[in-house]
């Protein structure tokens, strides 16, 4: 817990999400301005929200900068593109009562300790609860399988060109994720298997990419090592 298009926060994501819900409610900004409650404790945490919260119970008490490096440092570009918005989120989930700040120094320096409340273990405790939501168990949002729905838009070159390029983007893209899920092998088990999930999902957007490649006449380079790595894909 990266492609190099353009990444749009996934915190910018939930903002429209909820400004759209309330235009729906109220009908008009001023409307919805003037007679909006303040969100509470109770209300539905977002995807990144969550995850904050569950870093700071599963690891321990963190300082800001050390939850922003764990988003940093992911290999999935829609956790390391919202490595910016994580300052503000924690401010959020101060005033929503979710986590506490502790002054303490680190080294020479002065910082601030996060932990949870009674309030944010009782959220956390409710995102991993069952039913799983529908959007959570079913087919996750592709862009990359999105496009190539409407490749029939462009012209044979272009699509050819396409193809090569999203093949180099996610091969290098594969190498990391790799690399990643090999540092997690002797770390905690939930990591790896958190790890081991993006490569296998790697390998498939891999796979069905060779896939539409040869559907679509198209030759892409160093196919074969895709094949190779597939057949010695069993579990580790």
């Amino acid at each position: 817990m990266a492609f190099q298009y353009h990444i749009v926060r996934a915190d910018l994501y939930e903002s429209q999400r909820l400004l759209f819900y309330e235009l729906r409610r109220y009908g008009t900004i001023r409307t919805m301005v003037t007679n909006k409650k303040p969100r509470t404790s109770g209300g539905q945490l977002s995807e990144i929200e969550a995850c904050v919260l569950a870093l700071v119970s599963v690891d321990g008490p963190a300082t800001p900068y050390a939850i922003r490096k764990v988003f940093l440092d992911s290999p999935s570009p829609q956790w390391s593109g919202s490595a910016g918005t994580i300052y503000p989120l924690i401010e959020r989930l101060l005033r929503r009562k979710l986590i506490r700040s502790k002054l303490c120094l680190t080294g020479k320096r002065r910082g601030h300790q996060i932990s949870l409340t009674t309030a944010g273990s009782r959220a956390l405790g409710l995102w991993l609860s069952v039913p799983i939501p529908e959007w959570v168990a079913g087919v996750p949002p592709d862009p990359l399988r999105t496009r190539i729905r409407f490749l029939g838009a462009i012209r044979p070159n272009q699509l050819t060109a396409f193809l090569q390029n999203a093949h180099q983007r996610t091969q290098a893209h594969l190498r990391a994720v790799e690399a990643d899920c090999e540092q997690k092998r002797a770390k905690d088990k939930f990591q790896y298997l958190m790890a081991r999930g993006a490569l296998l999902s790697m390998q498939s957007r891999c796979a069905f990419l060779q896939e539409v490649a040869e559907a679509l006449g198209v030759r892409l380079k160093n196919g074969l090592r895709l094949a190779g790595m597939l057949a010695s894909s069993g579990p580790r």
